[in-house]
């Protein structure tokens, strides 16, 4: 293990083993956060805690990856300060919002067994029929923690009933850590 990440203790790192997460180490809550996926090449990603993805799709579960048209894509429900940040799809923005956190959720489907999922961005390729996302799932979160936490994740009450891709200027992991739901498996 990297003795650096054993010496500060306001790291936690990542490491994507298959379907599963392994934690190096983690003493508390902390806006760095280490990941290291599988596809980066073992490179280290330091994260912003500053913003997250938030994907919403008809089906997105079906595979590692789902197209939202250009048009549902960074446009929808988001201010116009963070538009103009992450907006235009340059490799200095695509790597931008591939620091950020995600949730990933299909429509709201009625049920109450409904899961999201907190995830990682892994690719994002700009195609003539949209914009497909590369993503990488590391933990399962209730549906319903979206539906109860909407002003706490900065969502509007229909977001969760259309396909699309925003980013909201909300500390995830700290809304995470609010509701008492742990994503680091600890």
């Amino acid at each position: 293990m990297d003795t650096e990440l054993i010496r500060r203790p306001a790291d936690i790192t990542l490491v994507n083993e298959g379907k599963g997460v392994v934690v190096g180490h983690a003493d508390s809550f902390s806006p760095t956060v280490n990941v290291i996926l599988s596809e980066s090449g073992g490179k280290r990603t330091e994260l912003s805690s500053e913003y997250f993805n938030l994907l919403i799709g008809y089906e997105p579960f079906e595979s590692d990856h789902f197209l939202v048209t250009k048009d549902r894509a960074l446009k929808e429900y988001m201010s116009d300060d963070t538009k103009d940040r992450f907006y235009g799809w340059t490799p200095e923005k695509i790597a931008e919002i591939k620091k950020l956190p995600a949730v990933i959720s299909q429509e709201r489907d009625g049920t109450d067994e409904q899961q999201a999922v907190f995830a990682f961005i892994r690719d994002i390729h700009i195609q003539d029929n949209g914009i497909m996302v590369y993503f990488q799932r590391y933990y399962p979160i209730p549906f319903s923690f979206l539906s109860e936490n909407l002003l706490e994740l900065a969502m509007d009450r229909f977001e969760l009933t259309r396909t699309h891709w925003t980013i909201k200027k909300v500390n995830l992991l700290q809304v995470f850590q609010d509701a008492g739901i742990n994503v680091f498996g600890r």
